[in-house]
């Protein structure tokens, strides 16, 4: 009982910090803002996280970790792969948008943005949080990578990859630019354009 409670008051401050981030940015997200938008006390807090960059890495841990569940639940036959082979999956377009949607275009997205921009200037948070990211990225590529590619084979697809994450990111910032939520789809959809002959490609490699 008492561990379950200790696991919602993490939940809690987590689901706050979030908040924050996305409404607030960052910088101007602190402990006491956090406490404003939970019932928990301030010694309770600073017992699961002790400061504000810890509950910072506490929240990157669980989005990273939603994140992954995301592409877990897609299964790897099913993303991005059977989207450009296979009809009743949709198209590459489509299912980068439900990404967008259901993933990027979020509190919880826009909060792992905020986070992100701060490690560019926070090198104690950048110290903390790079490590994590690296390994994240390296099990979404391994995740997602198909059997039996060869070395060159293999770096393209991580590659793009990449270049696809990069951009759907990018577009947190971008929308800033367009008053109009389906123009941003549309940038969206043409962009899974110009990836899907590299998607092709390599599976048609895999055979």
């Amino acid at each position: 009982m008492k561990k379950q409670r200790g696991e919602n008051t993490r939940k809690a401050l987590i689901k706050s910090t979030i908040d924050c981030l996305d409404r607030l940015g960052y910088a101007e997200t602190s402990i006491n803002r956090v406490l404003e938008g939970v019932d928990v006390s301030r010694g309770a807090l600073m017992h699961h996280f002790p400061s504000k960059e810890d509950l910072v890495i506490g929240t990157v841990d669980f989005l990273l970790s939603r994140i992954l569940r995301h592409y877990q639940q897609e299964s790897p036959s099913s993303f991005p792969f059977a989207q450009i082979t296979q009809a009743e999956g949709g198209t590459l377009a489509d299912a980068l948008v439900t990404y967008w949607r259901n993933i990027i275009d979020t509190p919880e997205g826009r909060a792992f943005s905020e986070i992100i921009m701060a490690t560019r200037t926070d090198k104690a948070l950048s110290q903390r949080i790079s490590p994590k990211l690296e390994d994240w990225n390296d099990q979404l590529n391994q995740f997602f990578l198909p059997p039996g590619l060869d070395k060159a084979a293999e770096e393209d697809m991580t590659l793009t990859l990449l270049i696809w994450r990069s951009f759907i990111r990018g577009m947190i910032f971008q929308q800033e630019f367009h008053s109009d939520p389906a123009y941003v789809e549309k940038i969206i959809r043409k962009f899974a354009t110009i990836m899907e002959p590299h998607l092709k490609m390599v599976q048609s490699q895999n055979g």
